[in-house]
């Protein structure tokens, strides 16, 4: 009894710790399901998106995380978000996002390159801190030290549709060790990935169920990228559901702004009538205006 006590008055005993935060953790994944089977994105379309891992040089990280991040987040996203889809290439081709000299990721040039490839967001994952960490625990008698590893999570999604972000979150976990092992790590030199996967195990399903919870809020949008006679090519199709005899939304080409810090972004056009599409592929749609329309490509579409 004096031990539940104790326990329950200190911090130091891991296991109710753990526990809590392991039942919060489960409370949270199953209202997200809740709300998301009573709130779904407003569309049966699927976002298209691309996940690109990166590795925090400054940290010495190990390499891995790239390949290992787009693997399980996307099969996290098959399973959990039913209304995205992966654009597996684009991690492949894209091994890094462009940044400003700031080091910030350019929002704008990654809206470039992804509406013609009918691209709605970038997942960012960068593995921005890994360490080993020693923790004084218990009091008096049942004074313990706890070694762990800990690793960090920056997770920023990007919306082509304007360039700005619709999630930049970060999430930290960590793994116990016994003290042999931690020590063996601390001489060995940089940290081998292999040690790192247990704790990205469990992080990188929460971040992926944060990602899923902030893209079921989002507005499925498309990109105008060619323009003739009353008729528009759209870079989406078939693929992420689109048919023909829907009826689309069309908007006029975004303005670039810039923020004092020298972020651009694109300010929303405005609505300039509607088209209803005629022909469709698995990545391209075509569709004719209602009425005439001067639209071109930059423009964005949203289903009606």
């Amino acid at each position: 009894m004096l031990t539940m006590a104790l326990c329950l008055s200190f911090s130091g005993c891991t296991t109710i710790r753990d526990a809590a935060k392991g039942t919060a953790r489960t409370v949270g994944e199953t209202s997200r399901k809740v709300s998301s089977a009573l709130t779904p994105s407003g569309a049966d379309l699927k976002f298209k998106i691309a996940l690109i891992g990166v590795e925090n040089p400054l940290q010495n990280n190990p390499g891995g995380f790239n390949s290992y991040f787009q693997r399980s987040l996307a099969a996290i996203v098959r399973t959990d978000c039913r209304s995205s889809l992966v654009d597996e290439g684009v991690g492949e081709i894209l091994a890094s996002p462009p940044r400003l000299a700031s080091g910030q990721v350019d929002g704008y040039a990654l809206a470039a390159l992804g509406r013609p490839r009918g691209l709605n967001f970038f997942v960012v994952g960068t593995l921005s801190d890994t360490r080993l960490m020693e923790e004084k625990t218990g009091f008096w008698l049942w004074k313990d030290t706890r070694y762990t590893l800990r690793a960090v999570l920056r997770m920023e999604v990007i919306d082509s549709a304007s360039g700005t972000k619709a999630m930049d979150e970060t999430f930290s976990e960590e793994v116990v060790l016994d003290e042999l092992r931690h020590q063996q790590l601390q001489e060995g030199g940089p940290l081998p990935f292999g040690e790192i996967e247990p704790v990205l195990a469990k992080l990188v399903p929460e971040a992926g169920s944060r990602l899923c919870d902030a893209l079921s809020r989002q507005p499925w949008q498309g990109f105008i990228v060619g323009a003739d006679r009353g008729r528009i090519t759209i870079s989406s199709g078939s693929a992420v559901g689109l048919a023909v005899g829907r009826t689309l939304e069309v908007y006029g080409s975004g303005r670039p702004v810039e923020s004092r810090d020298g972020l651009r972004f694109l300010k929303p056009g405005d609505r300039a009538g509607e088209a209803r599409i005629e022909s469709v592929s698995a990545d391209t749609a075509e569709a004719v205006f209602s009425q005439p329309l001067n639209v071109g490509p930059g423009g964005t579409v949203r289903l009606k």
